[in-house]
């Protein structure tokens, strides 16, 4: 069983993160498990367990969101009634758990629907009263995808080019479902194949029908001895590439 870690939520995502520890916040302890829900036409509910780790009842309150991403690939969540879920708020005695069920009202056609279910700690009301207390709520999203009867993932990357030192690629997610990017990994070699300056850059999930840019500064030393230019998507299920030939000129 994996474990959500509320920090990490506020540094990485606006207060949303997806981890695997749980974490002693000044409201209390929980966990969030597990940390993605995948739902098809055999798999029409699931269940999100909250579990609280402390000595004191924590109470939370649940709310679905449709996720979607712009044409930079970044972001955005607006209501939705396409979920079905309950208790929509509820209380964690300590040291036990309780769970969030969740459905879909209609099945997705031909593409992927991506929600989450944000999980919010409700402070308690005396260390809100405490005027030197400051009280974060916490909250976490879980990601929710209602999968269609077509699952390929169809990862493309397009753009490859250095202009000014700086090397950049654009991944487009032409396919029908979601994948999950851990990383673009930029490689510029030598004319003997040599491995002249590498970098990669953290992926996030991109959404079916959306972009995202990645770029990197090329130091000008490698860059005068690079002949290929090439980058690769790493994560599950990917198999993307793509390469290009340097100029000297292109350096400058």
């Amino acid at each position: 069983m994996h474990k959500a870690s509320p920090r990490i939520l506020l540094g990485y995502f606006a207060c949303l993160a997806l981890a695997a520890t749980s974490f002693a916040a000044q409201a209390g302890e929980f966990g969030v498990s597990p940390i993605r829900l995948d739902l098809d036409k055999g798999t029409r509910t699931g269940v999100i367990a909250v579990s609280n780790d402390g000595n004191t009842p924590l109470d939370f309150q649940a709310r679905t969101m449709l996720w979607t991403q712009d044409a930079a690939g970044q972001d955005h969540y607006e209501d939705t009634q396409a979920l079905v879920y309950f208790p929509r708020q509820f209380r964690v005695p300590p040291h036990d758990k309780r769970v969030v069920r969740v459905g879909y009202r209609n099945p997705a056609l031909k593409v992927e629907q991506a929600y989450r279910l944000f999980v919010e700690e409700i402070p308690d009301s005396k260390q809100r009263s405490k005027q030197s207390s400051v009280t974060v709520a916490i909250r976490f999203g879980v990601p929710i995808f209602v999968r269609p009867p077509t699952s390929d993932v169809q990862a493309q990357i397009e753009g490859l080019s250095l202009k000014a030192g700086r090397v950049q690629a654009t991944v487009r997610n032409s396919g029908p479902v979601h994948f999950r990017i851990t990383g673009v990994h930029f490689r510029a070699l030598g004319a003997d194949g040599t491995v002249e300056w590498e970098h990669t850059l953290q992926g996030w999930y991109l959404l079916p029908g959306a972009q995202r840019e990645y770029a990197a500064k090329l130091p000008t030393k490698a860059c005068r001895t690079a002949r290929t230019l090439r980058v690769d998507l790493l994560g599950d299920k990917l198999n993307a590439t793509s390469e290009v030939q340097l100029k000297p000129e292109q350096c400058s």
